[in-house]
């Protein structure tokens, strides 16, 4: 069974986050948006020069990438998530330190939304927020399916909500 680091829950949002790297290459990857921010760093979406594949790419925050601790936890997250190999996870193709320090993990690029906006999109009859059942069921279905296959590799979820994209 894989080890689970046991480290501090990560700082509060509002820490030093990454530089916004709009512009910015990894690699014939340049980075084109910001996707979103959480409490330990940054997503971007990201475009090969040459052939136009989309990846994201999560930068660590500065701050956090000082501590060994949240380094191992960002690095092991790439290295599992390639373990598991179940269609209901991203892909990861590769996670790297810059010259500049910057840590980052580049992975497979999804269209689409988080569960938390489709369920409040979706309204009922009465008004208020939430899924049909049959789409709550297969939903359910699919997350059960991963993380079954997570959990077969001994690694537990720290951080799993409806609001991640």
């Amino acid at each position: 069974m894989n080890s689970v680091p046991q480290v501090a829950p990560a700082p509060a949002e509002g820490s030093a986050a990454a530089p916004d790297l709009v512009g910015e290459f990894f690699g014939k990857y340049q980075v084109v948006r910001r996707l979103g921010k959480g409490g330990m760093g940054t997503v971007y979406e990201a475009v090969h020069s040459d052939i136009g594949q989309r990846v994201a790419v999560k930068i660590l925050n500065a701050d956090i990438s000082q501590h060994p601790g949240y380094v191992k936890r960002f690095f092991d997250e790439a290295r599992m998530v390639s373990l598991v190999g179940h269609p209901g996870l991203v892909r990861i193709f590769d996670f790297n330190q810059l010259a500049s320090g910057t840590l980052y993990i580049m992975m497979e690029y999804l269209e689409g939304e988080s569960l938390w906006a489709r369920f409040c999109a979706v309204r009922g009859r009465d008004g208020i927020p939430g899924l049909p059942v049959a789409d709550a069921v297969r939903i359910v279905r699919q997350l059960a399916s991963a993380l079954v296959a997570v959990h077969k590799k001994g690694i537990v979820h720290r951080d799993l909500e409806p609001k991640n994209q």
